[in-house]
């Protein structure tokens, strides 16, 4: 009799889990109020399936693997609450009637996300060789399949997709003021346009062989790690699944042939990791210095086309000094000193030779001048005379008034220190004076310009910044207009605009459409890292820090855009095989 009872206390209890978990959900989703009430019966109708759900998966767990889920299921709740509170109303409420809504919402949910991740954690796959990939495939071969998938998106696109960027670097060469905003090496490699134009009087074909070099460079690449991971014990599944991703998930078809610094940099940053994760989490042994000059080198062209993952390197060192093991932890010091040291003075030398000119000012100031710049828009008479008078003596007042939440460039762009009266210990005190008097909107500042980082259904284009997920459409250079008159079919390059910039078609694919949002892969990187910590897979500890390094550099940075946050979507992977894939341990040659 007490063990009904008990049941039925139980399942009452379970009832409200699911029936608060129902109501919650819509108010972390990117929906508007209006919208969530005409579909309020779809969300009724869920407490029924959610039930369910919790009666076989909310049981008694030990302790540390309640830890190891309830935190990151808080925290994801809390990351969709204000996303969507960001996305709807352009901000945060701080009401103590909103507070207490809120902390409901982010409950309801954090419930749910805990219930999948309690399962995800118990889920034991079964080892068989029959699962087991059992044949490689050689570089070659994967080098051909890749070119043939991708070269027709390159004719498509002929002579290749000339972004924002590039146009303003070729402008640089042409007219001798090569800057440090972009990286050097890449606007060098830009100049091979002009160099082949000049020479043969023909600019197209000076672009169609950079491009080509850029996807060349991408498949061989892909080609080899794809290769080396046919060479481990992994799952055929798991395997045939990244290959396809790599092949033709339409940011991998796209930037081989998008003219900007992040393709290669992306590129070189995958090779990087896998040759880390192969390297100290497979072999786990001192390098010969022939691997190790080769991380060098590899590290050197991160380096050399992103100056923030030097930064990130850097901000690693001191964390490998942690690793128990005296011969891997000398050994990763020293690649790591070394190639950040070679990746500097080359770009010196690189800053000498063209006698590049130093980049925007406001670069590292991006967060403190939205913070500023909401402050002023918001809450104008929160500054005194004097204080706006030194304001706008970094920013004149009309970059101001053209504050944009999601993007720091209108703001920036002619930020300055070279005034007399200006310094960055002034510049310091005057946003830590203002912060006292606005926290808000320095709170909302910063959540509005990182949110595309961090919250898993936020995608551009936005109410608030219309740029597309990827640039396609080439911008007008120096040297002969648009790059894109030369397609070899001009329809087809068009339904794929239309695709990216007005039907957005690809936040109809329901979960696929989830690998399009930079906050959704960083989230799971998130519970790669703590799924590694859970598991003792201390090896690799040392990469997801620097990969976390890496992303505090893109937190402070001026935008939130897809080409930012590449590179992880290169890599997850790659860190899929060496964290989830325990067969991978053993090597079939």
């Amino acid at each position: 009799m007490i063990d009904i009872k008990r049941d039925h206390i139980d399942n009452v209890l379970v009832f409200i889990l699911a029936t608060i978990t129902s109501v919650c959900l819509p108010y972390t989703l990117p929906l508007s109020d209006i919208t969530m009430i005409k579909s309020s019966l779809i969300w009724l109708i869920l407490i029924v399936p959610i039930y369910f759900w919790y009666k076989g998966s909310l049981k008694k767990v030990g302790r540390r693997d309640f830890r190891y889920c309830v935190y990151p299921a808080v925290l994801l709740s809390i990351c969709l609450k204000l996303g969507r509170d960001l996305s709807v109303y352009g901000g945060l409420s701080y009401n103590f009637f909103s507070i207490i809504k809120n902390l409901v919402i982010v409950f309801g949910v954090a419930v749910l996300i805990y219930s999948v991740l309690i399962n995800l954690i118990k889920y034991k796959n079964r080892k068989t060789d029959k699962n087991i990939l059992n044949r490689q495939y050689s570089f070659l071969f994967l080098f051909c399949i890749f070119l043939i998938a991708w070269i027709p998106m390159l004719l498509i696109f002929w002579p290749g997709i000339f972004t924002y960027d590039a146009a303003m670097q070729i402008s640089q060469i042409m007219n001798n003021s090569i800057t440090e905003h972009h990286p050097v090496i890449h606007t060098l490699l830009l100049n091979f346009i002009v160099l082949i134009g000049k020479l043969t009087g023909n600019y197209y074909l000076g672009a169609a062989i950079h491009t080509m070099f850029q996807m060349l460079v991408c498949i061989c690449v892909n080609a080899y790690i794809c290769s080396r991971l046919s060479t481990f014990r992994i799952n055929k599944f798991l395997f045939y699944l990244i290959l396809v991703y790599y092949l033709f998930f339409p940011l991998n078809l796209l930037t081989p042939i998008y003219i900007t610094k992040d393709t290669l940099f992306s590129t070189f940053f995958l090779l990087l990791i896998f040759k880390l994760c192969e390297y100290y989490t497979l072999e786990k042994k001192e390098l010969s210095k022939k691997r190790a000059i080769e991380l060098i080198i590899i590290i050197i062209m991160v380096g050399l086309f992103r100056n923030n993952a030097i930064y990130a390197l850097l901000a690693t060192i001191p964390f490998l000094l942690l690793i128990k093991k005296r011969k891997i932890r000398k050994n990763l010091i020293f690649v790591f000193v070394i190639g950040s040291f070679f990746t500097m003075v080359t770009n010196q030398a690189l800053i000498t030779i063209t006698n590049a000119k130093p980049g925007m000012e406001g670069q590292m100031y991006s967060v403190p001048l939205q913070q500023l710049a909401r402050s002023y828009i918001h809450n104008p008479d929160s500054f005194t005379k004097q204080e706006k008078k030194e304001l706008f003596a970094y920013v004149p007042e009309e970059n101001i008034k053209n504050y944009n939440p999601r993007i720091s460039d209108y703001v920036k762009g002619r930020f300055t220190l070279q005034k007399k009266q200006n310094s960055t210990v002034g510049f310091i005190k005057l946003w830590m004076k203002i912060g006292l008097r606005n926290k808000k909107n320095y709170i909302d500042a910063f959540l509005m310009l990182t949110q595309g980082y961090w919250d898993p259904n936020f995608q551009f284009p936005d109410n608030h910044y219309k740029i597309p997920i990827i640039e396609l459409k080439s911008r007008d250079t120096e040297i002969y207009g648009n790059f894109d008159k030369k397609s070899w079919f001009p329809k087809t390059r068009e339904k794929i605009i239309n695709n990216f910039y007005y039907e957005h078609s690809y936040k109809k694919l329901s979960i696929v459409s989830l690998l399009f949002a930079p906050g959704f892969i960083v989230w799971m990187f998130i519970l790669l890292f703590l799924y590694s910590i859970y598991k003792g897979f201390k090896d690799s500890y040392f990469i997801l820090v620097f990969l976390t390094m890496y992303y505090g550099t893109l937190i402070l940075g001026p935008v939130a855009l897809v080409r930012y946050i590449y590179p992880y979507m290169l890599i997850f992977p790659v860190m899929l095989v060496f964290v989830l894939n325990e067969n991978k341990t053993q090597n079939k040659v």
